[in-house]
């Protein structure tokens, strides 16, 4: 189709792969899901050391992130690489007001949530400063440190579950599939970098190393909120 061949960055994508398609080892072009869970096997090891002999949460939420980055870079490309009528499909009346229904619900729940939690804080920074400006603009600007990590965590599990959800749609859930909605024009010229992309940026993989990216930053924002409120 001509919007395959015209979606932004496809010269650019194309041609930084070539450079790289005879470079691929033989073993990930064959076996790239599974060398997919290798990689993220080899991160939890590390994840495990840096939990055991290194004091900084930090380090950990690096190493999670790393072991997430090759899943989710190939499903980045892949849906970069994909025009969203390749997604398009009839929704049933039903399907459109549930998900009308669910998104504003929780829309209402984060709106009553963030009106409790500011509401809660201002109670709290009367408390503890009483009638001292000066005071209470420190303690505010230590609770919003303290929350940042929380927010910028609940960001990253959407932009997982979202991409989860995207390319589970379009590849399917086999290692390599052979029915799937990804152009064809996607890397065609490259056979060994589209196997390998392709079988990296599978669901199950990209969901495991999500989520334990996810659970580690979500420890190390607690961390960082219990020790800025202490």
């Amino acid at each position: 189709m001509d919007a395959d061949r015209h979606v932004w960055g496809h010269a650019l994508v194309n041609g930084s792969a070539r450079r790289v398609e005879s470079l691929h080892p033989l073993f990930l072009v064959r076996h790239p899901t599974l060398s997919g869970w290798i990689w993220l096997a080899a991160a939890v090891v590390l994840l495990v050391v840096c939990e055991l002999w290194v004091d900084d949460e930090t380090a950990g939420v690096v190493v999670s992130l790393l072991g997430a980055l090759p899943s989710l870079g190939a499903t980045l490309l892949v849906l970069a690489q994909t025009p969203r009528t390749h997604l398009e499909y009839e929704e049933s009346i039903l399907g459109h007001f549930f998900a009308r229904f669910f998104a504003v619900l929780g829309a209402l729940i984060l709106w009553v949530g963030s009106v409790v939690l500011g509401a809660a804080v201002a109670v709290q920074l009367a408390e503890d400063t009483g009638a001292d400006a000066e005071k209470a603009w420190v303690e505010a600007f230590e609770i919003f440190g303290a929350v940042v990590p929380f927010v910028v965590a609940m960001l990253w599990a959407v932009l997982v579950f979202r991409c989860v959800g995207y390319i589970a749609r379009l590849r399917g859930w086999a290692g390599v599939p052979v029915r799937h909605r990804i152009p064809d024009e996607f890397l065609t010229e490259l056979p060994r970098t589209r196997r390998l992309v392709i079988g990296l940026a599978h669901p199950s993989l990209l969901l495991v190393a999500g989520l334990l990216s996810i659970v580690v930053a979500l420890f190390a924002a607690a961390e960082v909120a219990s020790s800025g409120l202490a």
